[in-house]
């Protein structure tokens, strides 16, 4: 080994806690590790009944570094935020969580969110008030009047479910590489609308990401064409009209060429974080037409269409008005250049790394 890396080596190390490997968890440790050493731990259990074991391991690997690290890391609160908190308080360690979404929501109506199941709410509410620090994805995450659908009323976040929690935070966006998602082809259709969804596997799924929404508005505008991206096989509605075209999962390449063939990017749902799809479709010079939900808004600004109430009707007759009247041919632009101005991967980096270096490293 070089000289170089035996001095990496010596850096101070931190463990990372995550529910899968998606591509903001990615981000966020390579963020960390140009800071210090970062040893992972991946909790994605595959079933409910896995989630005592994966405790398990956790707790061993926990343990296997505890007096090699400086504390935790830990995206999103749940069962796998409990042991780091735990051992920060015993060992005098530190502990970060970064929420991001459905850790901060309730919406009993479709059983969304970790609040709705009581083991998983005990878990959430024990690790929020005794880390160190909560990182939301956006201020809303630690409160927000919600006005969108009753099922979310009348407010929403961290503060809003637990009162007097004293537990400090500092809301942080994501941060975007606009060299990744960018416009390179000129779009196929006119009145062209997608959006991108995790898929139809839970049975809350299709309402929260607004999927219910954008079939019956289809239907209601037979010469408008959809997309919808992220469908698994055997997923696809059977009531689904004919311009809507059904797309697999795909890379993030893939996802941009698709983004590339449409006018318009739809973010229709009950509740987000900060919502990736929307800001790399907006990037890929996508107008923007979202819910007027936690940060959408915000990151749309004045680039797009906010929906302000849940109606399949207010949504058909706002599209209906998108398509009847001329679209702005620099609209796209001032889209992506919104996210370049206000979200850029940097801003998130340089707030991170240093609230990185407040906790961890210069705290007593």
């Amino acid at each position: 080994r070089s000289i170089d890396t035996m001095n990496q080596d010596k850096r101070p190390l931190l463990l990372y806690f995550y529910l899968g490997a998606s591509t903001f968890v990615q981000k966020d440790i390579q963020i960390i590790e140009e800071k210090c050493r970062v040893r992972a731990f991946n909790f994605h259990a595959k079933s409910k009944w896995t989630t005592p074991l994966l405790a398990l391991k956790q707790f061993y690997f926990i343990v296997f570094y505890l007096f090699k690290t400086r504390g935790y890391v830990c995206q999103f609160a749940g069962y796998h935020t409990v042991l780091p908190v735990v051992f920060s308080k015993i060992f005098g360690k530190k502990s970060l969580i970064i929420s991001g979404g459905t850790d901060c929501h309730a919406f009993p109506t479709i059983g969304y969110g970790n609040l709705q199941k009581p083991l998983l709410k005990q878990a959430t509410i024990f690790s929020f008030r005794n880390a160190n620090y909560i990182s939301p994805k956006h201020e809303t995450l630690w409160f927000h009047r919600y006005t969108y659908d009753k099922s979310g009323a009348p407010a929403q976040g961290i503060s809003h479910f637990i009162p007097r929690i004293k537990t400090r935070h500092l809301s942080i966006p994501n941060g975007y590489d606009d060299g990744r998602f960018f416009r390179s082809a000129q779009p196929e259709k006119q009145a062209s609308f997608a959006t991108v969804t995790s898929g139809l596997n839970y049975k809350f799924q299709a309402q929260l990401k607004g999927i219910d929404l954008i079939l019956e508005a289809a239907t209601a505008l037979p010469n408008a064409h959809f997309i919808i991206i992220g469908i698994g096989k055997g997923q696809i509605p059977l009531s689904a009209p004919s311009n809507i075209d059904f797309i697999e999962p795909c890379s993030p390449s893939e996802l941009r060429v698709h983004l590339n063939k449409t006018q318009f990017y739809l973010q229709l749902s009950l509740a987000e974080g900060f919502p990736n799809a929307l800001c790399e479709a907006m990037l890929c010079e996508c107008i923007p037409i979202g819910s007027s939900v936690f940060s959408i808004p915000e990151i749309i600004g004045d680039t797009g269409y906010v929906l302000q109430e849940r109606s399949p009707a207010g949504l058909v007759k706002l599209l209906q008005q998108i398509i009847d009247h001329p679209v702005d041919p620099t609209a796209g632009l001032k889209a992506r250049q919104r996210i370049m101005d206000n979200y850029p991967l940097e801003k998130r980096k340089i707030a991170l790394q240093g609230l990185i270096d407040d906790l961890f490293f210069n705290s007593q």
